[in-house]
């Protein structure tokens, strides 16, 4: 008997992947889902934020956790396609930045349409940085939030393409302290749904009690998110513009994390800020270099 033939691994092409057609997908949420994912972040765990939270945990009120249109953008892994030529056991997820066009409704329905902004080459060994944007039209056609995403494809690098911008690279932040710091508590496993599975955190060699998971990146966005809106813009989602951040290691549930903002000077109309998010009990990095933009500075 003949064994089957192996399909021939397809060669990693940076003007394929830009070219690359996504189908378009359908996204509808309800206020309960609104609710509960905001509560998958954190909001309603008591501390500083306890009452700021209460306005995402109303489903009668008519905005959701801005940070919700992330999971709203969730959809299909489609590096692990085989035509990708993408070494998809080998992506490092590094930033995720969110800009908001309208306010995020509690409930609603959009479409979902995405594509590749840009691939460069970090070299042999180091990988390849991608961009790739997704962008939730409202029923209007017109743009609600657009959700870039930034990986390291650390099997792919030294494909002869361009190198990274270095005006890409973020600033320092600054030496001064702080102009806000917030201390948060991260949802337990048990009441969020970002929770990694138990061998990745094995994997990274995690010190960690046996009740916690490691979350997903998603789960530090939101987090830090929603402190940023409180200290910002007294959680009026309306305000808000842009908030981004570069992954700095993983968040475990059931820890202390603490939000360092400093206020940066106004840009054409808008507050200007950046940030950390850092484990206080390990003592290291949870997100570094964040930035937020909104339209009423204070």
């Amino acid at each position: 008997m003949t064994a089957p033939l192996q399909e021939r691994p397809v060669a990693f092409d940076r003007e394929r992947l830009l070219a690359r057609d996504f189908p378009v997908e359908s996204r509808r949420w309800d206020a309960d889902w609104s609710v509960a994912t905001a509560r998958g972040l954190g909001a309603g765990l008591g501390g500083e934020l306890a009452g700021a939270d209460q306005r995402f945990l109303d489903p009668a009120q008519p905005w959701a956790l801005p940070m919700l249109a992330v999971p709203l953008c969730d959809g299909e892994f489609w590096q692990q396609q085989p035509d990708t030529g993408i070494d998809w056991r080998r992506i490092v997820h590094a930033e995720e930045a969110l800009t908001l066009h309208r306010t995020l409704p509690i409930s609603g329905s959009a479409r979902l349409v995405q594509r590749i902004l840009d691939l460069r080459d970090r070299g042999a060994g180091r990988g390849a940085a991608m961009r790739q944007r997704l962008s939730l039209l409202g029923d209007d056609g017109l743009p609600l939030a657009d959700v870039d995403v930034g990986t390291v494809l650390l099997g792919n690098g030294g494909f002869g393409g361009p190198p990274p911008d270095p005006a890409a690279r973020p600033a320092p932040l600054p030496e001064r302290a702080p102009d806000a710091s917030v201390l948060l508590r991260t949802p337990s496993a048990e009441t969020t749904r970002f929770c990694l599975s138990a061998d990745l955190a094995v994997a990274a060699g995690l010190a960690m009690r046996a009740d916690q998971r490691m979350l997903r990146g998603v789960g530090s966005f939101g987090l830090a998110g929603r402190a940023a809106l409180a200290v910002l813009v007294d959680n009026e989602p309306v305000h808000l513009r842009h908030f981004a951040v570069r992954y700095a290691g993983p968040m475990l549930s059931d820890e202390t994390v603490r939000l360092d903002l400093w206020r940066l000077a106004d840009e054409e109309g808008e507050g200007r800020a950046v940030l950390r998010l850092w484990a206080v009990e390990r003592d290291v990095a949870v997100l570094g270099h964040g930035r937020v933009a909104w339209t009423c500075p204070r």
